[in-house]
């Protein structure tokens, strides 16, 4: 079976175009993302996990890189003013308070640390189900130590 030149001619068409489509496809807005967040009602309470985090810009060199540790997280959301209380104790002896309201789904506000750090934080993105969590966070301390920090705040409960 031979290919004719209308038939080549046809092919690289659908070929262009095919290329095109995952460009458009990224263009768009995905209407559901838009609608649809994750309830942050199912927070409340204790979870254990990891927290990990890539730090750049340090004022101290030696605290740029990748950091992790293993954390206990308190959630306390109350129901009628919209802000989140996430305390974190760490296995290291660090404590840290996140202090801040939900807006359209973005969380940030102000992080303090028992070790005198503090800055700012917004969330970047959160996956919430019963016994899982995964909250990635901008964090920006500001003070004696400074850092851009990408961070993911991770846990599981029963």
């Amino acid at each position: 079976m031979g290919l004719t030149t209308k038939t080549l001619r046809e092919c690289r068409r659908l070929a262009a175009a095919c290329a095109v489509l995952p460009m458009l496809a990224l263009a768009q807005e995905n209407p559901l993302a838009r609608a649809v967040q994750p309830s942050l009602s199912g927070l409340n309470g204790r979870w254990n996990g990891a927290h990990i985090e890539q730090r750049t810009g340090c004022t101290t060199d030696t605290n740029n890189g990748f950091h992790g540790t293993y954390a206990e997280y308190i959630y306390d959301i109350p129901r009628d003013n919209g802000t989140i209380t996430l305390t974190e104790n760490a296995v290291n002896g660090l404590h840290c308070t996140y202090f801040g309201p939900v807006t359209r789904g973005t969380w940030s506000g102000e992080v303090s640390c028992s070790d005198g750090r503090g800055g700012t934080y917004e969330s970047q993105g959160y996956v919430i189900t019963a016994n899982e969590i995964s909250m990635r966070l901008r964090v920006r301390l500001r003070g004696s130590e400074t850092c851009d920090i990408d961070a993911i705040l991770g846990g599981s409960r029963f």
